[in-house]
């Protein structure tokens, strides 16, 4: 779950955060497969003892990005490089945290 700047949907609505799932991962690959999301912010109000809580609301829009062998040679251990490309190819703006 990743915050974004807000990205508003005409009809479908406002999201908060990013999603992003690798849908194959093939040795020595020539591309990569992700499925991505933004979706609106699900809140649960504090209950008791229970604080309030954050989660990934309704989608608003998603779909798929494929990675060049290339860019995918580059990633190394690091994730935040994934994230980092998908939402640059996407352009969408990651809000610290």
């Amino acid at each position: 779950m990743i915050k974004i700047q807000d990205v508003t949907v005409p009809t479908k609505g406002t999201a908060k955060y990013f999603n992003l799932l690798v849908l194959n991962f093939p040795p020595n690959p020539s591309s990569v497969s992700f499925y991505w999301s933004i979706h609106e912010e699900a809140i649960t109000p504090a209950q008791g003892d229970s604080p309030e809580v954050i989660s990934l609301g309704k989608v608003v829009l998603d779909g798929n990005l494929t990675m060049t062998g290339e860019v995918y040679a580059n990633w190394g251990e690091d994730d935040q490089y994934i994230i980092d490309w998908a939402l640059n190819e996407l352009g969408f703006v990651e809000v610290p945290a």
